[in-house]
């Protein structure tokens, strides 16, 4: 019914309406929205009072989701970095979805970004708490697991994403794998297959959902083998200390992917012939040269040995929304597009991994094994900055930040928080 409805009311929107409408909350589409999802009104109103900028962003994304979902279900969708093969493949992965319950997909990219309404920074479980709180699912007819199915992945629905950016890492599965519930969930191997593969097409639809995304035929092969991982480190469940230990392998033989994020190597490998792994990978080690180790007491070692020695405590850092932030540290500025063949970049990237490497493992006091979230905070806008305000972060500024960072550990979820405060540059 909800899947009928979504269509109908959609068919009479194009991609470029939703694109150009400005206020959208007073859209036809908006209020029969609303009226299919009431529970929503007062969550959306909360949005317009607390940021009506970000609120008509996010609103806009929902609705931009939602209508290549439904294209992609009834064979019309096309965009121009996708093969018709690349979007065959998605789209056969969502019916396989929607032939087990239509209901699924429409209600994650409905509710996935609400949190964003609360607060941005950890919006998934903020999503998960509102969810939860005011039990938003109650009118749909939900079996008890396809509920909880839903809500792990709105709860969790950035971790594919940047685990392929090199925001994350495997490790980042390290909460869901200490969830009671989640472990029981996949104890039915069907969960465990739809909760990864929801991840997956979830994220084409998300990244999508933006008019601006530029994406390409070979995500969906680095997708593929994330897609895999993950379901090699859950079939571990219950056994959660050996679960934990997978995922920290595939973490450690990640960080020269994740390292290499900071040069958008996950959007351009390969879309010229030397753009290969092995060159951006190159670019980093390059780096490694102009690194003053001696100013912040690092003897200076071969890039294997440092993945070893010191990088090994960056597959426990998970970053949050720090892209932005890991560029600039690269180029010295916004750097979108693809890099040069004789492309040079700061040491500043590596530098700063190593001292945050260095600080997360000082303070691991209470769990030396625990996750660690990072969020980079103090900048609302990263795109509105000035040259001079890229200039004044420096190698001394890195280091002052990491060192007088704000972090706590929870003990309910077993994960620590570091806060970095970047308010200075402004």
């Amino acid at each position: 019914m909800i899947l009928k409805q979504l269509q109908t009311i959609f068919s009479v929107v194009s991609l470029s309406d939703i694109d150009s409408s400005e206020e959208v909350e007073q859209t036809q589409l908006y209020t029969d929205f609303l009226r299919l999802f009431p529970n929503l009104s007062e969550v959306f109103e909360l949005g317009i009072i607390r940021d009506k900028q970000e609120f008509t962003r996010t609103t806009k994304h929902i609705f931009r989701s939602i209508k290549i979902f439904l294209n992609l279900l009834n064979n019309s969708f096309s965009y121009e970095g996708f093969s018709k093969q690349t979007i065959s493949k998605i789209s056969d992965k969502i019916k396989i979805i929607q032939e087990y319950n239509n209901l699924i997909i429409p209600l994650i990219l409905t509710y996935h970004d609400i949190g964003k309404f609360v607060r941005k920074r950890d919006h998934p479980n903020q999503s998960f708490i509102l969810i939860s709180e005011r039990a938003l699912f109650s009118p749909f007819e939900l079996i008890e697991n396809d509920k909880i199915l839903i809500q792990k992945v709105i709860q969790y629905h950035i971790l594919f994403a940047t685990i392929y950016t090199g925001e994350s890492t495997y490790y980042g599965t390290y909460s869901l794998i200490n969830d009671s519930t989640f472990v029981h969930l996949l104890s039915n191997r069907k969960y465990l297959e739809f909760f990864v593969d929801l991840l997956e097409v979830f994220t084409f639809i998300d990244i999508l959902g933006y008019s601006y995304s530029q994406i390409f035929d070979h995500y969906l092969i680095y997708y593929e083998r994330i897609n895999q991982k993950l379901k090699d480190i859950f079939r571990i469940l219950p056994d959660r200390e050996r679960a934990i230990q997978k995922a920290f392998l595939y973490s450690q033989e990640w960080i020269d992917w994740r390292i290499a994020g900071g040069l958008r190597i996950f959007q351009f490998v390969g879309t010229e012939p030397y753009l290969s792994e092995e060159f951006y990978y190159n670019v980093i080690k390059r780096s490694l040269e102009s690194i003053p180790l001696e100013d912040f007491s690092f003897a200076r070692i071969e890039w294997e040995n440092m993945k070893e020695s010191i990088l090994n405590q960056s597959c426990k850092i998970q970053i949050k929304y720090g892209l932005a932030f890991l560029m600039i540290l690269a180029f010295g500025s916004f750097h979108r597009a693809t890099v040069k063949q004789d492309v040079e970049i700061s040491h500043k990237l590596v530098l700063f991994w190593m001292l945050l490497c260095r600080e997360t493992k000082k303070r691991s006091i209470k769990n030396e094994n625990a996750l660690w979230n990072v969020y980079i905070l103090g900048i609302h806008n990263w795109f509105t900055l000035s040259g001079n305000n890229f200039i004044k972060i420096d190698e001394k500024l890195i280091s002052n930040v990491i060192k007088e960072a704000e972090s706590f550990y929870d003990e309910k979820l077993r994960e620590y928080t570091l806060n970095l405060n970047l308010s200075v540059i402004n």
